[in-house]
């Protein structure tokens, strides 16, 4: 009967691998679902336009605006279609092509445990995948190489889903990103004293 058991759990588990909770505070995503639960998608449709996310999670307050940059690197050929701004009267002042630094009339609204900043509408062109990096502003408001939201006019440094701005924190076609700890030398070694 235990050895039932613990099958029964392990096949619980395993079921609910796919999908990935990022539970950090104001912590930036890429998304393929609009309940922020997969920042992966396995399979390259070729020529079939799929909408991609990008998500604040678990914001610490209000947010009306947001700064930082989404680049997308791989072997797959593809086009945006599309770009959507999401938030009331939102406009973005940065002219790059990868660049946001946008401000709302209004507060994002939080849903599923996030607030949906843009939309994209992107296609593929051939086989292989995407891989999404979220960084900081092209032009910051604040120091430290972060994406940056605003809320009751207070700036606040974010972080992403990788937990690094150089590691990719979505996949389209690959396999899934693993979020990464990061810890200074001295939060780690006080572990040791």
């Amino acid at each position: 009967m235990k050895k039932l058991w613990m099958i029964v759990l392990a096949l619980l588990l395993a079921s609910s691998a796919g999908a990935q909770y990022d539970v950090n505070t104001d912590s930036f995503g890429v998304y393929f679902d609009t309940s922020n639960q997969f920042p992966c998608r396995d399979i390259n449709y070729v020529f079939a336009p799929f909408p991609v996310y990008l998500v604040l999670m678990n914001p610490s307050g209000p947010v009306n605006g947001f700064e930082c940059t989404v680049t997308r690197t791989g072997t797959a050929g593809h086009f945006v279609l599309s770009t959507t701004l999401q938030g009331v009267g939102a406009l973005d002042v940065d002219a790059s092509e990868n660049g946001f630094m946008v401000g709302c009339a209004q507060n994002y609204p939080v849903v599923s445990g996030g607030l949906t900043l843009v939309t994209w509408s992107i296609m593929t062109t051939g086989p292989g995948g995407l891989y999404f990096f979220i960084g900081p502003a092209t032009i910051p408001s604040l120091t430290g190489g972060r994406p940056v939201v605003t809320g009751n006019g207070v700036l606040r440094r974010c972080t992403t889903y990788s937990g690094n701005v150089n590691v990719p924190v979505a996949s389209y076609g690959y396999g899934c990103v693993t979020p990464t700890e990061t810890a200074s030398f001295g939060s780690v070694k006080s572990l040791f004293r």
